[in-house]
C-alpha cells in the first residue's frame, strides 16, 4: 500500500491552536506595551510594529498548518508504520511492528471536534520512545491501531 495522507480536519484544528497563539501572544505584547508607554510619543509606532508583528504571526498560523498538512503522509505495511513529516527540516521514521511495546488514540477537545485523533506508538530501546501520527479521522485512527494488532505477531501493540 502507498503512502495515505491524514484527514484534512487536522488543518482546522492547527490553524484554530495556532491562533489561540497569536491571540495570547497578542493580549500580552498589548497588555505590556501601552502601560509602558502610555501618554509617550512613541505609543504609536510601537503599537504599529506590535500590530504587524502580530499580523505576520496571524498569516504565519493560516499557512503553516495547511504546508505541515501537504507534508504528513504514512503508510502501513508489513514490517510496520512509517510516518513521513516536515516543511524545511523532512523526517521519515519507521515504527517496526516489534518495536511497539502499546498504543494509544488521543482527542483534544478541538480534535474531537473535527472528528480526528493522534494514534501515539511507545517503542522499547530507542531514542524516540514515543512516536504520534496527528490528524488521523478518528475511525481511521482505531482501524490503523486495529490493523497494527491484528497483523503483528501477537506480543506487541
Amino acid at each position: 500500500m502507498g503512502f495515505q495522507s491524514v484527514d484534512r480536519g487536522t488543518v482546522a484544528v492547527w490553524r484554530l491552536q495556532a491562533l489561540a497563539g497569536v491571540a495570547v501572544a497578542a493580549l500580552v505584547m498589548v497588555g505590556v506595551t501601552v502601560p509602558l508607554l502610555a501618554g509617550g510619543a512613541w505609543l504609536g509606532p510601537v503599537l504599529g510594529l506590535v500590530g504587524g508583528l502580530l499580523a505576520v504571526a496571524a498569516g504565519l498560523a493560516l499557512w503553516l498548518p495547511a504546508k505541515a498538512h501537504a507534508r504528513l503522509r504514512y503508510r502501513l505495511d508489513e514490517h510496520g508504520l512509517t510516518i513521513e513529516h516536515g516543511i524545511l527540516w523532512r523526517h521519515r521514521i519507521i515504527v517496526p511492528r516489534v518495536r511497539v511495546q502499546h498504543s494509544d488514540i488521543s482527542q483534544g477537545p478541538l480534535q474531537r471536534a473535527f472528528g480526528v485523533a493522534t494514534l501515539r506508538l511507545y517503542t522499547a530501546g530507542s531514542r524516540f520512545t514515543v512516536n504520534s501520527l496527528p490528524g488521523l479521522a478518528d475511525d481511521r485512527a482505531r482501524a490503523l491501531r486495529r490493523q497494527l494488532l491484528d497483523e503483528g505477531d501477537g506480543d506487541a501493540v
